[in-house]
Formats: C-alpha cells, structure tokens, sequence
C-alpha cells in the first residue's frame, strides 16, 4: 500500500504543484493515480527579506541595484527632501501632520483628473484613506527640480503606493509646485498621473517577492525537496526550478516563470513540469505575511487542476504552506497543510535544481 498522504504533503511542501495519489496509472482510486502535477504549486511565501543568491545556484542575472540617484545642488536637495519627508509621513498615517506639508490653497489632482481644494479638504481626504485602507505606503523617486524663482520650484518624479492589503501596487507621476515661505518648502498643487507601463521596470513590479531569492529545503524523513530561485536576465522575472526525490518514486522536476501579467494586473506564474503538465497561478498578497494563489493547469493527459495555494511566513527562513480546494481531473482531492519549507544555503559542491533544457520564459 502506498503512502500516499506523505507523497502529497512532500511535492506540496516542494511548491512543486505535483498532487500524487500513486506513480501506478492504473492503481484504482478517488483520486486520479498519475504522478502529474494537479494545480501548479507556486513557490513558498517566505518574509520580507532578500536572502543571499544560492552558491550552487544556476549561473543567474546579478541582484537589481537601484538606480543612481539624480545629483541635486544643495538648493535642490532640500526641496526634494520635503516629499522624501512628506513620503515618510504618509506611512504614519497621520493626515494632521501631512496637512503641515501643503499650503493653505493647496490644490491636489489625481489620476482620473479629481481636484481637492484647500489644505483642511485635502487633510480630510487623506484622512479618508487611511481609514479605508490601512498600511497604506508611499515611495517616491524625485527625477528633477527646477526652480522658477529662488522660492518657487516645480518637482517632478514617480511614485509608488502598496497596501498590505494585498492591492497591487499603484505607480503613478507627480509634478509638484513648491513654495518657500518662512524657511519652510510647501506644496501648493500636486498633480498625479497614471505611469506609462513602460515606464515602471519589471524588477519594480516584483520586488515584492525579491524575498524567494535563495535555496529552498526539504529533507524530512526519506524524502527530499529542493527548490532554487532566481532572476532572469534584466530582472524581468523570476526564475524557480526544483526537484523532489520521494522514496519508491522517481524523481520529478520543473520549472516556474514568475513575471508581472499586465493583463490581470496581477503577479502571475507559469508552471511547467518533467511529466508534460503545465499550469498558470494569480498571486495576491492579503497581508503582510501572507500570499494567496489561485492556480490552475492542465495534466499531460487533458485533464484540468485547480487549487488555492496560501503562503504564509513564520520567520525570516521558514513559511508554511496549505493547498486547497483542490479539484483534480473534476474530481475533489484531499487539502494539503501545514507544510513547511527553509530556506538553507546549499552544500558546497551540490548541484541545484535543473530546468528543462527546453523550458522558455512565456511570451
């Protein structure tokens, strides 16, 4: 008899996506006996923090290093330190002390071309936001100042807006009017636009998961799992191959294209495994800790997978995974929980995983 509740829990724990009930075809049962992969299992959420490159890592594009930092005379450099401040403050959330940053006819204009009059408006409508959607972050990137006069000055930049809630990331320009009065620079108008796709780099539209960089284990019992991640070249996705060697089975192996879909709007991975399956995951953060999937796919055989992946971080090197609503072949197959996977450096001289030789990034 086969056991096959650990053969689940060990391929889920891979992220591998492969769902086994049994490597014999023919063994009959309620869930489909083919060693194929049911949904594709998406590489683990693991915390905030970039880990160090796997040394025995496949040859891979160098960690994205931010962009040189325009040179400002001193005179610039402090007006482009207000919305480095006025940034900072906006993630305290404390609409009475963004107020402090605009002049009384303050005039702020957003994507769609909405206008907000006058600082106490504008306080209010910040207020508004935080309320609806807490943790709200703003980055922004000032690209240029020119002044108009020596207490007038006009900024323009791009900015970032993230929500722990999970809501993709908003990426807008801003061109900002700020005045000098009593020493202190203050903005008099803002005015927001949506970003051209082309200007927001792929690496930006990822760097949330610049945390799954590293090597990935799982060497329980008699059965081991490795998983390696990395970037492409020009960062334009991220890179996982893994293998899992379960006793009494033979190995099985894959690949995962995770890249931005313009299309969803979403994070979005594509799957492909050594036994012909394939398969497609939308990822959404739902907190701070925690990533949700929604994926399907297509086993060799014709036969469509679904599941809801959640990955959740327990520490910076470990995060556990559950797999379920899992439907296989139209068939309900068994949730897989409480898997666990670390993140460990390789041994020196170990080979990471292999992708398929002819495994390319989707177009």
């Amino acid at each position: 008899m086969r056991a096959t509740p650990v053969l689940i829990g060990v391929f889920a724990l891979a992220g591998t996506g492969f769902v086994v009930a049994s490597s014999n075809p023919r063994e009959p049962g309620p869930i489909p006996a083919q060693a194929q992969p049911a949904a594709p299992q998406q590489a683990p959420a693991a915390p905030a923090q970039a880990a160090a490159p796997a040394q025995a890592a496949p040859a891979q594009a160098a960690a994205p290093q931010p962009a040189a930092a325009p040179t400002f005379t001193p005179e610039q450099k402090a007006v482009a330190d207000t919305i480095g401040a006025f940034a900072k403050a906006y993630g305290t959330a404390d609409a009475k002390a963004l107020a402090e940053f605009f002049t009384d006819d303050v005039v702020v204009t957003d994507p769609e071309g909405v206008e907000t009059r006058g600082k106490k408006a504008v306080a209010e409508m910040y207020a508004g936001a935080f309320q609806e959607n807490p943790g709200l972050k703003l980055e922004s990137e000032v690209a240029e100042v020119r002044f108009i006069t020596p207490d007038v000055a006009r900024v323009e930049g791009q900015s970032r807006l993230s929500s722990v809630k999970g809501d993709a990331s908003e990426f807008t320009r801003f061109s900002s009017l700020l005045v000098r009065k009593d020493g202190k620079w203050q903005a008099a108008e803002i005015r927001e636009f949506t970003a051209p796709a082309e200007d927001v780099a792929p690496y930006e539209r990822l760097r949330e998961l610049e945390w799954m960089v590293g090597h990935w284990v799982d060497d329980s019992g008699n059965n081991k799992v490795e998983a390696d991640v990395r970037w492409a070249d020009n960062n334009s996705y991220l890179v996982r191959t893994y293998n899992a060697q379960v006793q009494g089975e033979k190995p099985l192996s894959g690949t995962m294209f995770i890249g931005w879909d313009p299309q969803s709007g979403q994070i979005k991975s594509w799957n492909f495994d050594s036994e012909g399956g394939h398969g497609e995951g939308l990822w959404t953060r739902t907190n701070e800790n925690e990533w949700i999937v929604k994926a399907q796919g297509v086993l060799r055989d014709g036969r469509p997978t679904s599941a809801t992946q959640v990955h959740t971080i327990l520490n910076k090197d470990s995060v556990k995974t559950n797999s379920i609503d899992r439907i296989i072949g139209g068939q309900v197959a068994p949730d897989i929980v409480d898997v666990v996977m670390v993140r460990k450096p390789p041994q020196p001289g170990a080979a990471a995983p292999r992708p398929a030789a002819t495994a390319e990034a989707p177009k």
